[in-house]
């Protein structure tokens, strides 16, 4: 009677651990190119962030098989490549838009590499600030080491993406290195930026 109420708790134990087992969240790759280690993937439960892989071995589209709701380091299976992948997960359950703004800041952009030009919207009064009414919208730059730069003046250079940059004036022949704090923005966007930033 005994061994048989053990082995029914023993049982019961088991059913129990594999109910609370967490399930697989696959998932499909939303960016992969140009992201470094970095992959965002698309599953049931929202986005999610890994990292570790060598660049170009999982690629966009591919389906992941695997548990991605689970932080820390997994194995996961690229159905699409027929290989098994060690990753990071760092994050999990993001909406789009957080997502949007990681793979913005993570990854090149199919412009980022090339050069973009644009007129010097303002200056005054903004400190190391430089607002540029660029070809793909406007830019917030802020300027690190070079010459002055006036309102009105052209500038070209590969500032179409976020981080360092260099930036040559047409008028001066002078180069300037800034950082890019912002890119491809709106017109209203670049007037709250102006207000909030210059006197």
């Amino acid at each position: 009677m005994r061994q048989k109420a053990l082995r029914c708790a023993l049982t019961f134990g088991f059913a129990a651990l594999l109910g609370a087992a967490p399930a697989h969240a696959d998932g499909e790759v939303t960016r992969a190119k140009g992201c470094g280690q970095k992959i965002f993937v698309s599953g049931a439960h929202g986005y999610s962030v890994l990292s570790g892989t060598v660049e170009g071995m999982v690629k966009d589209g591919d389906v992941l098989v695997g548990d991605l709701e689970l932080v820390g380091h997994v194995a996961i299976y690229d159905r699409t490549a027929g290989r098994n992948v060690f990753v990071m997960i760092e994050e999990h359950g993001l909406d789009k838009s957080q997502i949007t703004q990681r793979i913005a800041t993570a990854c090149r952009s199919e412009v980022a590499n090339t050069f973009t030009s644009g007129q010097v919207l303002r200056t005054r009064g903004c400190g190391n600030k430089i607002f540029v009414d660029a070809t793909n919208g406007f830019a917030v730059l802020e300027r690190i080491a070079g010459g002055t730069v006036n309102e009105g003046d052209t500038v070209s250079g590969n500032f179409n993406r976020a981080g360092r940059a260099t930036v040559q004036v047409k008028q001066s022949g002078i180069t300037l290195t800034v950082f890019v704090d912002d890119f491809e923005l709106s017109r209203s966007a670049i007037r709250r930026k102006i207000a909030e930033t210059c006197r």
